[in-house]
């Protein structure tokens, strides 16, 4: 059973809002990738997306395709975020620590920069390809 015109005309403008508003995130992370906030920002828009999906999917056409392509915008960029995140609390910690904790901290950031150097390339790439489009 389909769902009522005003619920599918509702359930669509949301989703459609959800999409633009990733989409003005994605502008600038694009522009200003080093930001580590438009990463949280883009995976953020694209979990509210995506959830959006999954709970009116009965009124959004082609919903699994893009609830996949807003997933795979969260994975590609998780391991920088989780890195990000890590290396921050880290470093808040270094400030209350002696000589020789300083120096295993710095031990313990050095592969988490390896981490998210590696996951940027892969990353930037599906931030820059990224394009969700709602079907009629």
């Amino acid at each position: 059973m389909r769902p009522p015109p005003e619920v599918m005309t509702w359930a669509t403008m949301l989703v459609r809002q959800r999409m633009s508003d990733l989409q003005k995130v994605q502008r600038k992370a694009k522009k200003h990738w080093c930001g580590g906030k438009y990463v949280h920002k883009l995976r953020t828009h694209a979990r509210r997306l995506r959830a959006a999906i999954e709970d009116l999917r009965g009124c959004i056409p082609n919903a699994q395709k893009l609830i996949d392509e807003s997933k795979n915008l969260g994975q590609k960029t998780g391991k920088i975020r989780d890195a990000d995140v890590l290396i921050r609390r880290l470093q808040r910690y270094r400030v209350f620590a002696f000589a020789a904790e300083r120096a295993e901290i710095d031990a313990l950031c050095k592969p988490l920069e390896k981490q998210r150097k590696a996951a940027r390339k892969p990353a930037k790439a599906c931030v820059r390809d990224f394009h969700v489009k709602l079907s009629s």
